[in-house]
């Protein structure tokens, strides 16, 4: 027996484990791959470990900076000396971070601040990340002030960002000399363009661009022109008099108003999916070879530009959704015509229901329901699944439930998706009184077949295998 192993209390030997720290000894590049999963705070953190680890953190790839977490410092408080000190700490950090990340690459750096304190040093730390070759760069600005802050030139002259995010307290103003060879994605959010030419030269300079989401845009604005031949997803919320968009290539288009503006548009027939609110036919026309279409408006918008003798026919249209905000009271008349205009459609979604919700003198809106005098190709053709949020189950919506299940003769899968009570306790009992829900589910089942006898009701249902599923 070996007499240099040790004794355990209960008389056994064990053998002894050499404990070696393994990760000290792994490569710097491996240590700084592993760091940069670590928000920078932390990765900064461990200079405590041991000198091995003293300078490792600058290794990192990703940078992260944040001083959200001072609005929830002040909440608590309110001495204006403590935030100040706070906030004089916060800058220091950002400062020896960047200057000991020693020009060092940076593959992603996200900086989102609102205080006021941070506003002097903000174009000395972006220029300073600007020189370490960064590929995706998020910049936050958002001061609760009315001054917009000036960007470095440097950041409009860069040949390494790859996605590039602003938004907040920025103004747009251009040097002469612009160009983002390698920019793929671009997002700008609330920021100020000195004229219209900025903007456009700003999307001029980008050859490769595929990605570009635009929204809430302030300053001399009056068209937004959007000319880029290789953007493949443009996402754009503006109210700016006039859109052009020329963009060949588009394969996905949102765009969300509060007023439809004016719209000159050339997306050929690359368009797959779009995302449309205030819509004119102009728009409708210039996107009716889409196969997914989302239609976001009032009832009575929609219903205008639905009537207009002008109404394209989309032919490739496979999947409907309609984010319909009903007036008081709607006249549900949209989706039939829409049916009509959409001979080759599969899925049709009431996202937000059949009926307005908005309860009022102990009653609920409702809406005007006719049948149509014909039956739409679509419906009796290839229409196999039907989806319908927000149900109630008032005799309107059984009325419309019935109609397509009686139309319906290639329908696969009605999907119902109920009222969910718990979350709206104002409704609550002026509802549970008005629908009684186990009787809505009953009457939806028995357009189907008596559930006791299994035989088939008087009712005529077109497809006697579709299922009918409710969720909550």
């Amino acid at each position: 027996m070996d007499m240099n192993l040790p004794v355990a209390k209960d008389g056994r030997y064990f053998e002894c484990v050499d404990i070696i720290d393994r990760i000290s000894k792994l490569p710097d590049e491996v240590l700084g791959k592993i760091l940069s999963y670590l928000p920078t705070k932390q990765a900064v953190s461990t200079t405590i470990l041991s000198k091995r680890w003293e300078h490792l953190w600058t290794l990192t790839s990703d940078l992260d900076f944040s001083d959200t977490w001072l609005l929830f410092y002040r909440y608590k408080n309110a001495n204006e000396n403590d935030c100040t000190i706070k906030m004089r700490s916060f800058q220091d950090y950002v400062d020896r971070v960047l200057f000991y990340h020693g020009g060092s690459n940076i593959r992603t750096c996200d900086m989102s601040f609102r205080s006021k304190y941070v506003a002097s040093s903000l174009y000395t730390w972006i220029f300073a990340v600007l020189t370490c070759n960064v590929q995706q760069l998020t910049l936050h600005c958002g001061f609760l002030s009315c001054w917009y802050y000036q960007l470095p030139w440097r950041l409009f002259s860069n040949n390494t960002l790859v996605d590039l995010s602003l938004s907040g307290n920025f103004v747009i103003d251009l040097p002469t000399y612009v160009c983002f060879p390698c920019l793929k994605l671009l997002r700008i959010e609330m920021t100020m363009f000195v004229d219209d030419d900025s903007f456009e030269r700003l999307l001029s300079s980008c050859p490769v661009l595929e990605d570009l989401f635009s929204q809430n845009l302030d300053g001399c604005l009056q068209i937004l022109n959007i000319s880029v031949p290789s953007l493949k997803r443009l996402c754009t919320y503006t109210n700016i008099f006039q859109t052009k968009i020329n963009t060949p290539c588009l394969e996905y288009l949102e765009i969300g108003n509060d007023d439809a503006p004016s719209y000159l548009v050339n997306f050929t027939s690359s368009l797959v999916h779009a995302n449309v609110g205030a819509v004119d036919i102009y728009l409708l026309n210039a996107i009716s070879q889409v196969e997914c279409l989302i239609l976001t408006a009032n009832d009575m918008s929609l219903q205008d530009i639905i009537d207009d003798p002008a109404i394209p026919i989309f032919k490739n249209l496979k999947t409907l959704k309609l984010l319909v905000h009903w007036s008081s009271p709607p006249d549900w008349k949209v989706s039939p015509n829409l049916l009509d205009s959409s001979p080759n459609l599969q899925v049709l979604i009431f996202s937000e229901g059949l009926v307005t919700l908005t309860f009022d003198d102990d009653d609920f809106h409702h809406f005007n329901w006719q049948r149509p005098e014909s039956v739409p190709g679509s419906l009796s053709i290839h229409l196999k699944t039907i989806e319908i949020f927000e149900f109630v189950g008032f005799p309107e919506e059984l009325d419309v439930v019935e109609y397509f299940l009686e139309c319906g003769e290639v329908l696969e899968k009605m999907i119902i998706h109920r009222f969910v009570l718990s979350k709206h306790p104002a409704m609550n009992t002026a509802m549970e009184a008005k629908v009684k829900r186990d009787k809505v589910i009953s009457e939806v089942l028995s357009m189907r077949r008596n559930c006791s006898t299994g035989e088939v009701m008087s009712f005529k249902r077109s497809s006697s295998s579709c299922e009918v599923i409710f969720t909550d």
